[in-house]
């Protein structure tokens, strides 16, 4: 599984250097083509690319803590996503092929964020597929406790059991006393 996460952790940088080396230069020459000086392009290139980023990281923090007002931060970011988008397909063939070629490397990038972020997490995958077993109850001593007159002070002997209880009956007890905190 660790070397999973780390070829896929290797591939979504790799793919995620290249996708924002092409975002980056499509927002650049359409900021340049609309008349502004080359470093506002780049400035424009890093505020979009890094803004998808950014609030896709936002969406998945409020999923995580129950949801809340998720909608408009992905408005923002499809806002930003669109942005990147037409401008790749600007210099590209007017045609769904040509928009496509030009906006692959981006798209194959987000797909892949996409899957990362919305995969659950190991702690609550491995809680959801184990299964409860069911806890049993420590089987009560069955005589009563002696008490003993020390020197005025009353002490409890403990009881010892006719027949010791089992180990898994010890432990589920004490797993569902630390269940309980």
């Amino acid at each position: 599984m660790k070397l999973e996460d780390g070829a896929q952790t290797v591939i979504m940088l790799f793919m995620g250097v290249a996708a924002g080396a092409v975002s980056f230069t499509h927002v650049h020459d359409a900021t340049v083509m609309a008349g502004q000086p080359s470093w506002v392009g780049w400035v424009n290139a890093v505020t979009i690319e890094l803004m998808v980023i950014a609030l896709g990281l936002e969406v998945r923090r409020r999923r995580r803590s129950g949801g809340h007002k998720v909608k408009s931060v992905m408005a923002m970011m499809m806002f930003f996503i669109f942005l990147s988008m037409g401008a790749q397909v600007l210099d590209a063939e007017p045609t769904i092929v040509g928009w496509l070629a030009a906006s692959a490397s981006a798209l194959g990038f987000l797909t892949l964020v996409k899957v990362v972020l919305s995969r659950p997490t190991e702690a609550k995958s491995a809680g959801q597929t184990r299964q409860a077993e069911p806890v049993r109850p420590v089987p009560a001593p069955q005589s009563e406790p002696e008490l003993i007159d020390v020197a005025a002070t009353v002490v409890e002997k403990p009881a010892v059991a006719a027949e010791p209880a089992p180990v898994d009956d010890a432990f589920a007890a004490f797993a569902a006393f630390g269940e309980g905190r």
